[in-house]
């Protein structure tokens, strides 16, 4: 009798504990954020608006994870303004880029714009430094000297996970991007943000 008092109350006993490890490990993995599922945690803020004689672009990013597989490689932003058919503008009409890495402390590290055909390219450092991450998240503000003409903006995010020897093209939307060193393409991924012209702003801007 006891024996058999004993047996009823062990099983479920037993069956809640599997119940309660088997769920945890299930949450553990759903929730569980790599390099490669990283670019669904990347969150952006933005905004396309007139700017004196020109166009301003502001943005801002951050990773809403960090990746359990650690950081590695280097990220690429690429900045493109499109005219009203579609086309990409000149690099040369950027008057000013700037890339600033939040820090601890409130702190900043800028990164150095490179200026390309069709917009402006920045390589962002993946490192941990110091206790600190490096390039989970920043601000980007762009200027061009026209204004009437860039009625769009495409933010481009490249984003590695390997070491490599650095970006072979300097297409600013990374169509097919290839790497020196390395002929894998199971290593990167690319989202792209678009950023509609502010036509309130646009109106309120004086003639």
């Amino acid at each position: 009798m006891f024996k058999g008092n004993k047996l009823v109350v062990l099983l479920p006993i037993t069956l809640m504990i599997f119940l309660f490890i088997g769920g945890g490990f299930y949450i553990n993995q759903a929730e569980e954020v790599t390099n490669e599922n990283l670019s669904e945690e990347v969150q952006w803020e933005s905004e396309l608006a007139p700017d004196e004689n020109g166009t301003r672009l502001t943005a801002s990013w951050e990773w809403g994870h960090m990746p359990s597989d650690g950081l590695h490689g280097t990220d690429y932003i690429g900045i493109t303004f499109l005219n009203e058919n579609g086309d990409s503008m000149t690099g040369d009409q950027v008057e000013n880029a700037e890339l600033l890495l939040n820090l601890n402390g409130g702190n900043k590290r800028e990164v150095e714009p490179e200026t390309t055909s069709d917009g402006v390219l920045f390589a962002v450092p993946n490192e941990m430094e110091e206790n600190q991450t490096i390039g989970s998240s920043g601000t980007i503000n762009v200027r061009t000297n026209s204004n009437l003409e860039n009625k769009r903006v495409v933010i481009s995010y490249l984003h590695t996970w390997e070491e490599h020897g650095g970006l072979e093209t300097s297409n600013t939307r990374f169509f097919d991007p290839s790497f020196h060193g390395e002929n894998s393409n199971s290593f990167y991924w690319v989202i792209e943000n678009f950023i509609e012209r502010d036509t309130d702003a646009a109106e309120e801007e004086p003639a």
